[in-house]
Order: C-alpha cells, then sequence, then structure tokens
C-alpha cells in the first residue's frame, strides 16, 4: 500500500491535540531521542496516562540501567526484526551512533555473530526469549560470565517489554512500510518454526 493511501489501525492523535503535560513533555524528548519516535507516543496519546507510563518505563529499561545502552539497542533492532516490525527496525537511538549499518543488517541472521562476547551474550538471550528456541541452559551459562543477576533482570525485562512494544506497533500499522526494507532476507523470525531450529543448529555448531 502506498504512503498516500495507508490508514493506520490506530490513528495518531495531532500533536497541538494532546493536552497531557506529561505525555507533552515525553513527544518533545523523542523529538531527540527518536527511539521510539513521535509517531509512537502519538498513537498512544488516545490513553495519555498509559503512554506517560511507557515512556518512564521504556526510559528506565532503554536509556537507563548498567548495561551498556549500545547493547540493548542493537538487541531491540534484532528482536524487531525478528518479530517483523518494520516500523521498529527503521528506528535508530542517537546514543547508539557505534552500532554500524552492518550490524544492524546481520543481527537477526542465523549464522551471524557479533565479535565482542558481552553483546554476542545478549544477542543470543534476546533471541532465545523471542523465539522461545530451547537454549536456555547455555544461554544462561553464557550471560553469567558477563552480567549480574540484577543485570540479567534488565536485559529480561527490555527484551520481553521491546518484542511486546514491536507486536503492538505492527498491529496498530502506524506508518506505511518504505519501499526499502529494514529486514534483512533471510532475518529469523518468530513466524517461521525453521527459525527455531536454526538458532538451535547454529548453537550446536558452536
Amino acid at each position: 500500500m502506498s504512503a498516500s493511501n495507508h490508514v493506520p489501525h490506530v490513528p495518531q492523535v495531532p500533536t497541538e491535540e494532546i493536552a497531557h503535560p506529561k505525555l507533552r513533555a515525553v513527544i518533545e524528548k523523542a523529538v531527540v531521542t527518536k527511539s521510539p519516535p513521535v509517531a509512537w507516543y502519538r498513537t498512544m496519546a488516545h490513553n495519555p496516562e498509559v503512554a506517560a507510563a511507557f515512556a518512564a518505563y521504556w526510559e528506565m529499561l532503554h536509556r537507563g540501567g548498567t548495561v551498556p545502552h549500545e547493547i540493548k539497542e542493537l538487541a531491540r533492532i534484532q528482536i524487531a526484526q525478528m518479530v517483523g516490525c518494520e516500523f521498529c527496525a527503521r528506528q535508530v537511538s542517537p546514543l547508539a551512533s557505534s552500532i554500524t549499518q552492518a550490524e544492524k543488517m546481520s543481527c537477526a541472521l542465523p549464522n551471524w555473530e557479533h565479535p565482542d562476547p558481552k553483546t554476542r551474550a545478549a544477542l543470543h538471550y534476546a533471541r532465545t526469549l523471542t523465539l522461545d528456541d530451547g537454549r536456555d541452559a547455555e544461554v544462561y551459562e553464557e550471560l553469567r560470565k558477563f552480567y549480574t543477576n540484577a543485570e540479567i533482570i534488565e536485559l529480561s525485562a527490555f527484551f520481553c517489554f521491546t518484542a511486546g512494544g514491536n507486536r503492538m506497533a505492527k498491529s496498530w500499522s502506524i506508518e506505511p512500510h518504505e519501499e526499502v526494507s529494514a529486514i534483512p532476507a533471510g532475518a529469523m523470525s518468530i513466524h517461521d518454526s525453521s527459525a527455531q531450529s536454526a538458532s538451535l543448529e547454529h548453537s550446536q555448531k558452536g
């Protein structure tokens, strides 16, 4: 569907019609932070209290905590691609400028591994939580080499919150897809049972 013909399932509320002070502050900040963008909060603006609470929890998990933001941001992109949310996969956090385009377009491919072991462990965890691929034992063994239990909770909460938000955005159909997909061909997918098998097979080879 072309952009001119796109009709979202939940429309965005025009910024000038948003009177809730906390949500207006959130939207002003989203212009800068961009992940999620203004369009997300304008859609959530139909329920300002929920939108503001969502923003506060997201801020704590995504840009707060003790796990490096760049690690969580790359995992967010990976999860968006596996869930199949183009809107979410297109987002880029300015605070994670060290993430390369190659990493963004490779992080959800079944045979790709990040060269940094700490980042790699987090991506494996995000993959297992999203795909439910049965790798829990080995993933937790790997995680504990780099993360405290408190940080594992931080990652768990962020990854699951991310996956839920991705499903919401995809269902709402906030914006039309761009001509060039933000999701690479061959990316693992929650909609493809072979993705779980590919993930497990790759781990066994490693």
